[in-house]
C-alpha cells in the first residue's frame, strides 16, 4: 500500500513543480519592471519570514537607496509548530521574533523601523468582532503615523487564513485614513497553489518584476536567519516551510500585483 501513495505523492510533487515553473515563466514574460518609490515603504507580514521571502529582495534594494522601509507584523509566529515538545507558543513566539531581528538586520532595515502586533498566531480568522475592530484601529493608526507611499501586503487570496485575514485587516485600516498608499500584493504560499497565483495573474492588470541581482545574497542571508522554518526544529525530521517552495524565492525575481481598489457604486 504505500508505494502508490508514494507515487501518487511524488506526481502530485511533479506537477506542482511545473505547474510553479510555468507561472513564474509567465509572470516573468508578462511584467513590467518594477521602479522604486522614494518615500516610505511598509510591508505588512502576517508572519515572521513572510517579508524576506516574498519581500527580501525589494525591501534591500529599497535600503541601499536609502529610502524607508517599515516592516509589520501582524502575528506572533507562534503557531508554525503546533504541539512541539521543546518549544511551546511563548518560547516559539520569542524564537521568531529573534529570528526576524536578525533577518531585518540583514536587509538594512532599523530596529525603530519594525513593528509586532503579536497578535496570536492561528487566530485570525476567528476573533471577535471588537478585537477585529481595535486591531484595524491600531493598524490605521500605524500607517497614518509612517505616512507610508507604497504598501505591501499578502495577495488575496493566498491559500493561508492568516494571509486572506489580514489583507481583509489591512483593507479597512487603510479606509480610516485620509492619505491612500499604492498597494502591491506580494505572493507566498499561492506559489504553492498555482491556480491561486494564475487567478492573481488574471484578474490584475499590473504586475511587477523586481530583478535580484545584486541584492539576492541579501535576501540569502535573511532567509537563513529563520531557521525554526526552513530547517528542522529537533525532534522535528521535517522543516515548517517545504524545501522547493524556499527555492522559489531566490529566483531571478520578485513579482508584485497591484491591487485595483474596487470601483465605487454608482
Amino acid at each position: 500500500m504505500p508505494a502508490p501513495i508514494n507515487t501518487r505523492r511524488r506526481l502530485k510533487e511533479l506537477l506542482r513543480k511545473i505547474a510553479i515553473e510555468l507561472c513564474n515563466g509567465l509572470l516573468q514574460s508578462g511584467s513590467k519592471p518594477y521602479v522604486l518609490a522614494e518615500e516610505a515603504t511598509v510591508v505588512i507580514a502576517p508572519h515572521q519570514d513572510d517579508e524576506s521571502l516574498a519581500c527580501g529582495g525589494l525591501i534591500a534594494r529599497k535600503r541601499h537607496e536609502g529610502l524607508p522601509v517599515h516592516v509589520i507584523f501582524i502575528t506572533d509566529g507562534s503557531a508554525s509548530h503546533p504541539g512541539h515538545a521543546r518549544f511551546p507558543p511563548p518560547a516559539l513566539a520569542a524564537l521568531r521574533r529573534g529570528e526576524a531581528l536578525q533577518a531585518l538586520a540583514c536587509l538594512g532595515v532599523e530596529r525603530s523601523a519594525i513593528h509586532f502586533l503579536d497578535e496570536p498566531d492561528g487566530t485570525l480568522k476567528a476573533i471577535t468582532a471588537a478585537h477585529r475592530e481595535a486591531l484595524v484601529r491600531r493598524l490605521a493608526r500605524q500607517l497614518q503615523e509612517i505616512g507610508a507611499a507604497e504598501l505591501f501586503l499578502p495577495c488575496n487570496p493566498d491559500g493561508s487564513s492568516e494571509h486572506d485575514a489580514t489583507f481583509g485587516f489591512v483593507m479597512d485600516a487603510l479606509a480610516l485614513i485620509p492619505r491612500q498608499p499604492v498597494v502591491w500584493q506580494y505572493p507566498v504560499w499561492s506559489w504553492w497553489n498555482p491556480v491561486l497565483l494564475l487567478r492573481r495573474w488574471f484578474a490584475t492588470k499590473d504586475c511587477r518584476a523586481l530583478p535580484l541581482e545584486d541584492f539576492r545574497q541579501h535576501k540569502q542571508q535573511a532567509i537563513r536567519c529563520y531557521q525554526s522554518q526552513i530547517a528542522p526544529l529537533p525532534p522535528d525530521s521535517a522543516p515548517a516551510l517545504p524545501a522547493h517552495l524556499v527555492d522559489i524565492f531566490l529566483a531571478d525575481n520578485e513579482f508584485f500585483f497591484r491591487h485595483q481598489p474596487p470601483a465605487p457604486s454608482p
